[in-house]
């Protein structure tokens, strides 16, 4: 087990990184980033000073349970932020710094690519009728009234600035929540299902537990895309006419979840949570500038 003040550090600095870049991003768009705020606003509740305060409560608490949480288990089963401990104590981090460079990179090459797969055609074989009934919405009075509502949460054009904050919130939050929370979470539960000891969780328990990660994710972001669909037709007071075929939803939502959650938690397994962090924030960036080599060439 870490010394108390080592885990009080350490919680301090990534339970910082979480709510700052968070907080910073959620300046910068304008827009609500929580659940809870983006719920609010999609039930109609768009008074700024709301959506503010739901953000000010829920993102220092969110970190907070996740970070606690996430570093009790992760220390009970060996795994956690090993350079982030390693620079606390004093100790050298270079050759480890070094050591998840190429994985890293690799990985979010790997994940890079794949991103770009939900956008082919196959995956939308409705793609012309959606945009018509996007336009059709937009131009009727219901569609209009509400463009106006959210006009007022724009932020404007994109910015190098407000993407790579964008990108590092999206990296250090997610992974917070899902590698250090859920994962390490899952495992500990496994290990004492298993009655394994707690200093000697096998691979199996943890890459069960990765896998368990990515079946949530991908449960979690279906129902979320869903449900947010459905509160917005219902504002609109109008039906959806066009629905793509159940196949094609599933297979985009698993490309989107599950190959990201599965490198991630390898790397978090293997190399520790800066790794998945690192990673994560490359595959952002490299899968935009991807895109917009796509779009040029299309």
């Amino acid at each position: 087990m870490i010394k108390k003040p080592l885990f009080s550090r350490e919680f301090w600095l990534l339970w910082s990184a979480g709510v700052l870049t968070s907080a910073i991003f959620a300046v910068l768009v304008r827009i609500p980033t929580t659940p809870l705020a983006t719920f609010l606003l999609l039930r109609g509740h768009s008074q700024g000073s709301l959506l503010v305060c739901a953000e000010a409560i829920e993102i220092p608490v969110e970190f907070a349970i996740v970070v606690t949480c996430g570093l009790l288990a992760a220390h009970r089963i060996g795994l956690g932020a090993p350079i982030v401990e390693r620079w606390l104590r004093g100790e050298p981090i270079k050759s480890h710094v070094r050591s998840l460079l190429v994985p890293s990179l690799v990985v979010a090459i790997l994940l890079a690519v794949v991103s770009m797969l939900p956008n082919l055609h196959v995956f939308h074989p409705n793609r012309q009728l959606a945009h018509q009934e996007a336009e059709r919405i937009s131009e009727s009075p219901t569609g209009a009234s509400l463009g106006q509502k959210l006009g007022r949460f724009t932020s404007g054009p994109l910015t190098l600035t407000s993407l790579t904050i964008s990108y590092l919130s999206s990296a250090i939050s997610g992974e917070l929540i899902s590698r250090l929370f859920l994962v390490s979470g899952i495992a500990l539960t496994l290990a004492k299902v298993t009655g394994t000891p707690s200093g000697a969780v096998s691979d199996r328990i943890l890459f069960s537990a990765v896998l368990a990660v990515a079946a949530l994710d991908a449960i979690v972001y279906f129902a979320w895309q869903a449900a947010t669909s459905q509160v917005i037709y219902n504002s609109l007071g109008v039906t959806r006419i066009v629905r793509d075929p159940f196949w094609s939803i599933i297979a985009r939502d698993l490309l989107q979840t599950v190959p990201g959650a599965v490198g991630h938690g390898w790397l978090y397994v293997r190399r520790g949570l800066e790794s998945a962090i690192l990673s994560s924030f490359v595959a952002f960036v490299l899968a935009y500038v991807m895109f917009l080599v796509a779009v040029r060439l299309a």
